[in-house]
């Protein structure tokens, strides 16, 4: 017979169930890497039928040599989409995460996306927009109206440029300028996972740039860049019809009876890997234009074959009190965060008030991982 709760908690069999509970928890969440996504790696996609081409607007702040200022192409390209009013912002993430260069020999470039402004004042700010991206050469501009409903066409044009001008990246992040990303932890992450291909099977994702479809030339890109679309995903989610939303998708655009949208990465951080982004604009022309940019992600995914693979540590939108342990070890990405948030957050995890040999982590914080982080989320939001 099970015992009574009154004797429970020193009975062995009590005992014994908790610990395996723990376990689980662990396991699941924590930052052990025994299980961190809810999902597996899905297999190589299969060719997806040609797409009419991708008609996107033209850059007025093209900047085309961004990825070739460090002399080589970053293994980490992180675009950030932005409105040009958000300078504050931006300063921010360059005084923060987006100043880290190198990660462990692997190079990161952090830039940032952008429209033209919606109201009065364009010249004004059309000049300050010339003036900051001549001193900080970290913006790309596209000639289009800057709004939430553009938001598809600002993160096609980042993708679009990245494929262009950074051809040999491994990975590119698209965020947005109020996210904290955990820079070391996603490097981490993004080259275990390459190391974990080459060592199941060296020849499985070797990708060719401008592709054999095309019948053009192929160049050196690295020989183990996985298919991968990472994120935390949303399962099951339905289109919006409600008038003047900013998440509102016609009947035109996802027909009702094709139900729920496919799994995606939330718009705030995912992570595509060169052969996926490839995949992704050559099959862009084919898709209806949904303006909920990460849904739009997910549908093209779907279209050519890729799967989203969740990441817990991945917040998604959800926001965390900035904690020395969740920001610079188990969290890859925090949302909600405004600029003073960012600053005070970096200069805990660098330790700049003089706690630079200070763990991060303790063993009990690190051992509880992601639902440590979870519970003070709970209890402080």
């Amino acid at each position: 017979m099970f015992p009574n709760m009154s004797s429970c908690l020193l009975h062995p069999r009590c005992i014994l169930l908790a610990a395996l509970a723990f376990l689980c928890v662990w396991a699941i969440f924590g930052p052990s890497g025994l299980r961190k996504e809810l999902s597996f790696t899905p297999p190589m996609p299969a060719p997806a039928a040609p797409a009419p081409p991708l008609s996107l607007p033209h850059l007025l702040i093209p900047n085309v040599g961004a990825c070739k200022s460090s002399g080589s192409q970053p293994f980490l390209l992180i675009l950030v989409s932005t409105a040009p009013e958000h300078q504050e912002q931006r300063d921010a993430i360059r005084a923060s995460w987006g100043a880290l260069r190198e990660i462990h020999g692997h190079l990161v470039r952090t830039l940032f996306i952008l429209g033209e402004p919606d109201y009065n004042h364009w010249e004004n700010i059309r000049e300050v927009l010339k003036w900051e991206a001549q001193v900080e050469g970290d913006i790309v501009q596209a000639a289009f109206t800057d709004s939430y409903r553009n938001l598809t066409l600002k993160t096609l044009s980042g993708l679009a440029w990245a494929a262009r001008y950074c051809p040999n990246v491994h990975y590119v992040l698209k965020t947005d300028d109020d996210v904290y990303i955990n820079v070391p932890g996603l490097v981490a992450e993004l080259d275990k996972r390459e190391k974990d291909l080459q060592q199941r099977d060296p020849n499985r994702d070797r990708i060719l740039q401008g592709g054999a479809e095309s019948g053009e030339k192929e160049s050196a890109l690295p020989p183990a860049v996985p298919h991968l679309y990472l994120g935390h995903v949303h399962w099951r989610v339905y289109p919006s019809r409600l008038k003047g939303s900013r998440h509102q998708v016609s009947e035109v655009q996802w027909p009702s009876e094709r139900g729920a949208f496919p799994p995606y990465g939330s718009g705030t951080g995912y992570v595509l890997s060169a052969p996926v982004l490839q995949l992704i604009l050559r099959a862009a022309g084919g898709v209806p234009l949904i303006p909920v940019e990460d849904i739009f992600v997910g549908v093209i995914a779907k279209k050519v074959g890729v799967a989203p693979t969740h990441n817990s540590r991945i917040a998604g939108a959800a926001r965390y009190p900035i904690d020395r342990c969740c920001f610079g070890r188990i969290l890859l990405t925090s949302h909600h965060m405004e600029p003073w948030e960012m600053k005070s957050a970096w200069e805990l995890v660098r330790g700049s008030s003089g706690n630079g040999d200070k763990p991060l982590c303790s063993w009990l914080q690190e051992t509880l991982g992601m639902l440590r982080c979870w519970m003070l989320n709970w209890w402080y939001f």
